[in-house]
């Protein structure tokens, strides 16, 4: 299970056909709520869409987190901005992935499954 994390993880800075970034940060919230952007593309050859998740470090999903847009329809080499915004206290480590789900115009079920982790620490404290 180390293993899959430590991939997830160093995932997003190896060429792979999509992409998310950015794929480390450490940020101190100066409230209890915390935005963050990152940007989803697609570098298949073909429309994809993509889902969001965060977990937990565990790889349980993670609580206290929104997106605007959880489902992204993305065309050949497009990007997109990812918002998400993130209720915090204390000290949060959470993986912020984006998975493949359906591929081509006609939205079928992808095949193989690409997902890609970034990973987030948000430090608040009063």
């Amino acid at each position: 299970m180390k293993a899959l994390v430590v991939a997830l993880i160093l995932a997003p800075t190896l060429p792979l056909a999509h992409a998310f970034a950015p794929g480390f940060t450490s940020e101190y919230a100066l409230s209890p709520v915390h935005y963050k952007d990152y940007t989803l593309t697609n570098g298949y050859k073909f429309p994809a869409v993509f889902k969001v998740e965060v977990f937990t470090k565990s790889m349980d999903p993670a609580k206290g987190w929104e997106a605007k847009q959880k489902e992204y329809e993305l065309e050949p080499k497009q990007s997109k901005k990812v918002k998400l915004k993130f209720n915090v206290e204390g000290k949060r480590k959470l993986l912020v992935c984006t998975t493949l789900t359906k591929v081509g115009k006609r939205h079928e079920k992808a095949s193989i499954i690409s997902r890609i982790c970034s990973r987030l620490i948000i430090n608040y404290g009063r």
